[in-house]
């Protein structure tokens, strides 16, 4: 019987010694094997992509280490290979998992961090607001938290345009000068 036509007997020692000469006896090996072995990883993982990487890893593996390893059964080492394959996919699976829950959690601390301090922002900006001079919080009031134009301020307290600007601008610098103070001091 020719090399060609050889059946593949999976128990004999040095299986692989014709490989290493005969991608032909490495394709018999490919065919004889590779439904078994995917059906395997298969009834395990349950998802047909990483079964068939899993499985080709498998092959290009062996193909690449053929002149290296010796092989008394090749049916134990394959299906052995796969064990270890399905194994590291859950080991790295697991540490995916751990690390993305870590990412969530991290992103749900930093999303509580921010609100806090946005929270805490509007009251140290209502406690500075507070502290302006009685006329300036309440142009400055009306101006942002009322929705009033300078012109109705004007109107409604008697007072210029021009001085509902000037204490509009008079309060910012204050809030500025505040805010910087205080985050300067946390910083």
């Amino acid at each position: 019987m020719s090399a060609n036509n050889r059946i593949i007997d999976s128990t004999e020692y040095g299986l692989l010694e014709s490989v290493k000469l005969d991608k032909t006896s490495f394709d018999q090996i490919y065919r004889q094997y590779w439904s078994k072995l995917y059906i395997y990883a298969f009834n395990v993982l349950k998802e047909k992509e990483i079964c068939e990487d899993i499985i080709e890893e498998i092959f290009i593996d062996l193909w690449t280490k053929k002149d290296d390893i010796r092989i008394s059964d090749l049916n134990s080492y394959l299906y052995q290979s796969v064990k270890y394959q399905i194994f590291n996919h859950f080991r790295r699976s697991k540490y995916k998992n751990q690390l993305l829950l870590k990412l969530d959690l991290m992103s749900t601390q930093y999303q509580i961090d921010e609100l806090y301090e946005k929270k805490e922002l509007k009251a140290q900006i209502k406690r500075l607001i507070s502290r302006l001079p009685k006329q300036r919080r309440l142009i400055f009031q009306m101006s942002r938290y009322d929705g009033f134009s300078n012109k109705e301020i004007s109107e409604n307290l008697n007072i210029s345009v021009q001085t509902v600007k000037n204490l509009i601008s008079e309060s910012l610098k204050f809030l500025r000068k505040s805010l910087k103070n205080i985050y300067m001091l946390l910083f």
